[in-house]
């Protein structure tokens, strides 16, 4: 029978495949016990311009039934220079030594070697703090506590601060309380706060003070957390990540765009609504009571400038006034009552609805319009085709028009909702079945209450070439939020960046200077990762809107399988989503256990042994493109097993299980044209909020698919395979932590991330030959004439 353990683990590998103890560990002396348990995480930072104060507190806890000696070891951030650093435990200093990278490697490969995890492989540049900790209680808590100061890396305008979290996820080591909180200072304006790691919260106290904060619900992945940040004196502050690792090919960037708090302080825009309420019979019950209390928090948000109208609609339409009224208390009073007063009976006129707010506005196009459009349902009075109903609502619309739409429940056509918000520089908000109508809304309409800068628009010199700009239509920045944009580049060099817009009822021009570098490292890569996945988030709106054509879906499946992307014609790439590892804890006394082998390696029904690596992979890549299909089929199998009650991790795959089979079903639905399943109902739902994911994802989430050194890597049961592998090359086969594997380490350093993929994997080296990781079999010693050859180009 296969090992269940093997395969709740395999499908959690699609999550976080390397690093079990990546950051501050607690190592015993005893090589037969594994690294304590870490049970608690403080991180708390004080950066001052780009000087950063660092404070961590960890509680370990010892399973054993004796005192430990022990080591601890903390992994210096790359590029923080550490000028002074203070260690307790318990809460008395204790006396620490700062290791430089050459000293540093030496311990890292020792862990490595010790507990058969390459996690730390990564790390092996960088310096490390260390100290000794004895007596570790038995079966008890040892408190340890680091403070470093260090000077913030500087790349030009932007500041880069780094925290090592790797290994966070795993369940044997995910702290039971964890939390990160930070201040950023500055003797200037704060321009821009980004993490492209972590979706942390952000609080502006000043234009020169940010506190920002992550708790464990936060943690995403096997990341270290990465934080950006930049200065500004500007009413609008810009800064620009680049990534152009090849400079004979197209580069990408990455603009945040934030206004500062002093143009958050102007006089508020003062605004003409009109809130549309669908009261056909289907919003009967609960659902209408919630939908009152939405429209009535909408009322009370209103400024004091603003004015409003409301109109409710089933089979005919009911306007509370034909004209605005000024948002003072006397009338929002009036209109919390005929709120009250609403019933809902009857069917959907959205047409007729939609052109009747319109309406209200008249010809006075000079104060900024917003329509907020709640439904529940398809059209079924008047115009019920939704391509239609779109086009005449759209002609109808005037300058300074939003239309911010509300889908509540399945039953609404996705794809009018999108355009209608989308064509009008506004956004859609979905209130799921499970989903309380006034929280979502009052949501949105806090986010939305109060804008800063609208009309946008952005020019670059000539000499530089942009393309492929998402979103393509900028949309307002409002109060609280930051507008990122990305985009892809050809040429170098400066450019001026001209950002055009309204900011305080003034028609305003911000310039900015930024060069556009030929080459850069890859340690930017989230730039084009994000890039992509904005990309492919337009390209799927196009064809679920439009009907599939060809060019469009060999355009969406190649950018997805490159990046790793989950699309209805790439499925198979599903990845569960924060999957629970089991706890492996080592029995005092024993050594430390072995990691299980993969689920693809173990023996299949009636099979003798183990799986090799090399003989895996050639079951799985027998012809191109077999990958693909082999993940899919080992995914499907582990899924099976993992619906075994009490199996770890369960809920989260069977979740992915059932989001595969609605990819699949939306695949055959767009392959048949069938554009009512794709852009109405559950599905049509569900596929807007994929692609409206894609368009708002700013932090990298992780995949089935890592570009390792320009190559492919694809996980398939629990194996990291080349995709340009083939049965018939040939091969070397390393095992893993062997003096061969540190020996290539040594030679070729740029395999450090390739190696933290995990104990089992194949890639295709520079000579075209197979190098197999497997701890199974394999060299134990290697020539640096072998290493040579393999890595010498293929002429």
């Amino acid at each position: 029978m296969l090992n269940k353990f093997a395969i709740i683990l395999t499908l959690a590998m699609l999550i976080n495949p390397n690093a079990l103890f990546a950051r501050g560990i607690l190592i015993p002396e005893d090589k037969r016990i594994a690294p304590l348990i870490l049970v608690k995480q403080i991180v708390d930072f004080k950066i001052e311009d780009q000087i950063a104060e660092t404070m961590v507190e960890q509680v370990f806890y010892n399973h054993s039934d004796r005192p430990l000696e022990a080591t601890y070891i903390f992994p210096v951030p790359k590029g923080a220079s550490v000028n002074k650093f203070t260690m307790w435990v318990d809460g008395k200093e204790t006396k620490g030594e700062l290791l430089e990278a050459d000293k540093a490697r030496e311990i890292y490969t020792s862990i490595v070697r010790r507990i058969q995890d390459p996690g730390l492989l990564e790390y092996m540049e960088n310096n490390l703090l260390r100290m000794r900790v004895f007596p570790v209680p038995a079966r008890g808590n040892q408190r340890v506590s680091v403070s470093y100061t260090s000077v913030v890396p500087k790349e030009g305008d932007l500041m880069e601060f780094v925290f090592p979290l790797k290994g966070e996820m795993r369940s044997n080591q995910v702290a039971q309380e964890f939390s990160l909180s930070g201040t950023i200072k500055s003797q200037h304006g704060i321009a821009n706060t980004y993490s492209p790691t972590h979706d942390i919260n952000t609080q502006r106290k000043s234009d020169k003070e940010v506190s920002l904060s992550l708790n464990k619900a936060g943690l995403m992945g096997d990341k270290d957390f990465q934080l950006f940040y930049s200065f500004s004196d500007k009413a609008v502050g810009m800064s620009m990540l680049t990534h152009r690792p090849i400079a004979s090919e197209e580069g990408y960037f990455s603009l945040m765009i934030n206004p500062s708090m002093k143009g958050n302080k102007a006089k508020p825009m003062p605004r003409d609504f009109v809130f549309v309420m669908d009261t056909s019979g289907s919003m009967r019950g609960p659902k209408m009571e919630q939908a009152k209390k939405a429209l009535k928090y909408c009322i009370n948000s209103l400024g004091e400038n603003d004015r409003f109208s409301m109109l409710n609609f089933a089979t005919s339409i009911s306007l509370f006034r034909d004209e605005f009224v000024p948002a003072n208390e006397e009338f929002k009073n009036i209109g919390r009552k005929w709120i009250e007063g609403l019933d809902s009976t009857g069917g959907t006129a959205i047409r007729d609805a939609l052109l009747a707010a319109l309406e209200i506005r008249g010809n006075d196009a000079s104060r900024p319009f917003v329509i907020v459009f709640f439904t529940d349902g398809m059209p079924t009075i008047g115009e019920t085709n939704p391509e239609k109903i779109t086009r005449d609502v759209l002609a109808k619309i005037k300058p300074n028009t939003r239309i911010f739409t509300f889908g509540v429940g399945d039953d609404v056509n996705a794809t009018m909702l999108d355009m209608l918000a989308e064509k009008t520089k506004a956004a859609t908000t979905y209130v799921r079945p499970a989903e309380d109508i006034e929280i979502k809304s009052s949501a949105m309409v806090s986010k939305i209450s109060n804008p800063v800068l609208v009309n946008l628009s952005l020019t670059f010199s000539p000499d530089i070439q942009v393309l492929d700009i998402y979103p393509t239509s900028l949309p307002d920045i409002f109060e609280g939020s930051q507008l990122m944009v990305f985009g892809k580049y050809k040429g170098k060099g400066g450019s001026a960046i001209k950002l055009r817009g309204d900011l305080a009822n003034e028609k305003k021009e911000f310039v900015y200077e930024y060069n556009f570098p030929e080459k850069t490292s890859d340690s930017k890569s989230f730039v084009e990762q994000l890039w992509a996945r904005r990309k492919v988030g337009f390209l799927l709106d196009q064809i679920r809107a439009n009907g599939e054509k060809g060019e469009l879906v060999d355009e969406v499946t190649k950018l997805a399988k490159k990046y790793g992307i989950t699309t209805p014609y790439t499925s198979y790439l599903v990845v569960p989503d924060h999957v629970a590892y089991p706890i492996h804890r080592p029995v005092p006394g024993y050594p430390t256990p072995k990691l299980p082998v993969p689920f693809g390696l173990l023996p299949s029904s009636g099979g003798d042994g183990n799986r090799k690596v090399l003989e895996f992979a050639r079951e799985n890549q027998s012809r191109p493109g077999q990958l693909a299909e082999g993940r899919a089929t080992a995914a499907e199998k582990a899924f099976e097993f993992a619906g075994i009650a009490g199996a770890p991790g369960a809920e989260q795959l069977k979740k992915a299980m059932d989001a595969k089979g609605d990819l699949d079903r939306a695949k055959d639905a767009l392959r048949r044209r069938d554009q009512n399943a794709v852009q109405g109902g559950k599905m049509g739902v569900d596929l807007s909020v994929q692609n409206q994911n894609f368009r708002d994802q700013i932090t990298v989430s992780e995949t089935a698919i890592k570009q390792i050194s320009g190559r492919s890597m694809i996980e398939v049961g629990g194996v990291w395979i080349d995709e340009g592998f083939q049965k018939s090359m040939p091969t070397m086969v390393i095992q893993a932590q062997s003096d061969a594997y540190f020996r290539l380490l040594e030679k070729q350093p740029q395999l450090r991330k390739l190696f933290g993929l995990g104990n089992y994997l194949i890639w295709v080296t520079p000579g075209n030959t197979a190098l197999v990781i497997d701890t199974q079999e394999g060299k134990n010693t290697i020539s640096d004439k072998e290493i040579e050859q393999m890595f010498a180009p293929n002429k």
